[in-house]
């Protein structure tokens, strides 16, 4: 990989990309108008190269400011067949239920993009896979957000033979950018905005539905090729995923220079490498204060002046305005809505 790409931390596979831009051209756009402004084109895209987040952050950009369509994410997750996951995609679809495949994608979600970090979790009777930004830049992180949901309803039905009506829900964080309509239209589910969350929440009892391609050789074969990518990704491991991590491990919220200490690295050096990123540490500090507030305030009796100290805030009402900041209403007025 040239230099030029070194020292803008191109880590982020083309192969979605390359997809954007048939969707793109299949809308009377070019290659060249889609990739302005990020020194790339088709022929590097066939490489099968890597590039930066602000790369992937300007394509996006423009495809969107070119197709003024703000659903553009969800178009294109649809358009992703369960191939365009490579060996990740092969692994689910060997899988011997929905379960499995799931477990699976999640497992190694990583080899295909770190744009988001993509969780799973049960809760009561729901089975929710949870969508958390990384890399992605804030203005951009919908369309991944929508292109992750959408494809991820598109596997499913695909994997479980449901072509009708999926029983889900789909929680987003944000405002909607288009009539809720189109959204559901398109999804095939009802969508709820401005929710603690990016999720897609669906009946537990559907990862128990089979998946006719399973293959036990196949899936095996599949998941040793997911193993060895998942290898070389970790030899150079996102920052932001060794800092989350890092935070749950202390389970605190310690300053930049605690933090640059801990990882061996100097304040400086850490502020250089999350710039790069696209990210501060003051940002992935605000989001994991964010989680484990909404967790707090939902899962305990905790009062909020206790859980204010818990999350490193010395005065409780710069706590209640970082939470109004993050949902629009004060801690109490959340719990209360609970």
């Amino acid at each position: 990989m040239t230099s030029l790409y070194s020292h803008q931390r191109a880590f982020l596979t083309t192969d979605y990309l390359s997809q954007l831009i048939t969707l793109m051209k299949q809308r009377g756009f070019s290659a060249e108008q889609v990739f302005a402004n990020t020194q790339l084109n088709e022929e590097l895209m066939q490489l099968n190269m890597r590039i930066s987040p602000m790369q992937y952050h300007q394509v996006v950009e423009n495809a969107l400011s070119l197709s003024q369509d703000p659903l553009l994410g969800i178009k294109h997750g649809q358009g992703l067949n369960i191939a365009s996951h490579g060996f990740v995609g092969f692994a689910a679809m060997a899988s011997d239920n929905l379960d499995q495949a799931l477990s699976l994608a999640i497992r190694f979600a990583r080899t295909r993009t770190l744009l988001a970090d993509i969780r799973f979790h049960k809760e009561d009777d729901s089975a929710v896979v949870q969508i958390n930004r990384l890399a992605s830049m804030p203005s951009t992180f919908p369309f991944v957000v929508e292109n992750i949901i959408s494809s991820f309803l598109a596997v499913a039905r695909f994997l479980i033979h449901q072509n009708d009506q999926m029983s889900a829900v789909v929680k987003l964080s944000y405002a909607p950018q288009a009539p809720l309509s189109e959204y559901e239209r398109l999804l095939g589910v009802p969508v709820l905005f401005n929710q603690p969350y990016n999720q897609v929440c669906f009946p537990e009892y559907l990862l128990d539905s089979p998946v006719s391609t399973a293959n036990s050789t196949s899936r095996g074969l599949a998941e040793s090729e997911c193993e060895k990518l998942l290898a070389q990704l970790d030899q150079g491991q996102d920052l932001v995923i060794q800092i989350r991590q890092q935070l749950e491990k202390m389970n605190a919220f310690p300053t930049l220079p605690i933090m640059a200490q801990t990882m061996n690295t100097s304040p400086r050096t850490l502020n250089r490498q999350l710039s790069q990123l696209n990210t501060t540490y003051q940002h992935i500090l605000d989001d994991a204060r964010r989680e484990k507030a909404i967790d707090l305030l939902s899962n305990s009796q905790t009062n909020i002046e206790l859980i204010a100290t818990q999350l490193g805030y010395n005065d409780p009402s710069n706590f209640g305005r970082a939470f109004r900041r993050w949902l629009g209403k004060s801690p109490r007025a959340f719990r209360k809505e609970l």
